[in-house]
């Protein structure tokens, strides 16, 4: 099957644009912007799911697409999550009618199922009942409800994806997921709060979008989740991969909601962005846990949480967003270096043009001629 891939150089786009090379699929990845190190065996055209015109050209000759690209965040304003979300996603079902495509994997997010003022898993049947909602979850949500709505009109057949929280690499921005994991090994009160989340590894939810591409229902959202947990669990989990002690102490909902009042003036006036924002704070303390029964009978078999933490601090301990003196606290432990797969890259010859590198000639010091000791 040729298949589109949008948000392909994003967390989840590019572990579903993997899967779907190792599934046999021929791929065309569509960014928002060239990336030279790719090393995927797909071809690349660059896209702005915002504006039409970009879309149709890059789908032409294609199968079925996979929709990834939509931003990850807590701090953008509403209007323009709404738009990467909900027009972008208008925009991606009928350029795919125009060419032909007949088949679309959306995805979004298990926000868009709730969650539970107690230590409960919820399916994909409950919905969002008079609780807190940041903007980033009222996006995915209108995201679905156009999908589902336009997709039959069009012709398409709709399947969503509904990833729990997606830890592991790579991530070059620091998605919130994996900031849960940064920011843990940044306090140095190794705090925890009450409540949880359900977490799940980011080469899960790139298999899963291949099942749910070739197997799943039209008209259906599929949870693809990992195991759940409590804050002090995740947190207790982290310590123990990274040899630090903790969580020490467990903070109220409102005490948290009141540092990330603090830390969002505190971004204001350095000009930089707040490592937690006040909309992503106010959900501490419910139960984001999820049951993937649904995805599960079509084969989806997810690894175990430590296995996503592992991936998450592989990627930390990778990239730029972990400080030099959290890393020269962490005694990490085997499986944590285990977890970040070696994919092989083919070698890019040097152009024949480019003259050889030659070794420049050693410069030997010269002494000066000796004088003859005076009488």
């Amino acid at each position: 099957m040729r298949v589109a891939v949008t948000g392909a150089s994003g967390l989840v786009g590019a572990h579903v644009l993997t899967a779907l090379v190792d599934r046999g699929h021929s791929v065309r990845s569509l960014t928002h912007r060239a990336t030279p190190d790719s090393d995927s065996e797909a071809d690349t055209a660059v896209i702005d799911v915002t504006h039409p015109e970009s879309l149709r050209a890059a789908l032409d000759g294609i199968d079925a697409v996979v929709h990834c690209a939509a931003p990850y965040s807590y701090d953008l304003e509403p209007a323009q999550l709404q738009s990467s979300a909900v027009d972008g996603t208008r925009n991606v079902l009928t350029a795919a009618a125009a060419v032909g495509a007949r088949r679309v994997v959306i995805t979004s997010s298990s926000v868009t199922c709730g969650s539970a003022s107690t230590a409960k898993a919820v399916d994909e049947s409950h919905e969002p009942r008079g609780e807190y909602e940041p903007a980033y979850f009222r996006a995915k949500w209108d995201q679905e409800q156009v999908a589902l709505e336009l997709g039959p009109s069009l012709g398409i057949e709709v399947v969503v994806a509904c990833p729990t929280v997606v830890l592991g690499g790579p991530d070059r921005r620091l998605v919130p997921s994996n900031a849960i994991v940064a920011r843990y090994l940044r306090d140095v009160t190794r705090t925890t709060y009450p409540g949880g989340c359900n977490v799940v590894a980011a080469t899960d939810v790139g298999t899963g979008h291949v099942l749910l591409l070739e197997n799943g229902v039209p008209g259906r959202r599929y949870l693809l989740g990992g195991e759940n947990l409590t804050w002090p669990e995740l947190h207790a989990l982290v310590s123990e991969l990274t040899g630090l002690p903790g969580p020490y102490s467990q903070a109220p909902a409102s005490i948290v909601s009141a540092l990330a009042i603090a830390a969002a003036q505190w971004g204001r006036l350095t000009d930089r962005p707040p490592f937690v924002t006040e909309q992503e704070a106010a959900t501490i303390g419910r139960f984001y846990w999820y049951c993937s029964d649904l995805a599960r009978s079509l084969g989806y078999r997810p690894a175990s949480a430590r296995t996503a933490v592992a991936q998450s601090l592989a990627s930390l301990l990778a990239s730029e967003h972990l400080p030099g003196w959290v890393r020269g606290t962490l005694r990490v432990a085997p499986e944590v270096y285990e977890a970040r797969p070696l994919r092989p890259r083919p070698l890019r010859p040097r152009p024949l043009d480019l003259p050889a590198r030659t070794r420049r000639p050693r410069r030997v010091p010269v002494r000066p001629a000796e004088r003859p000791d005076p009488e």
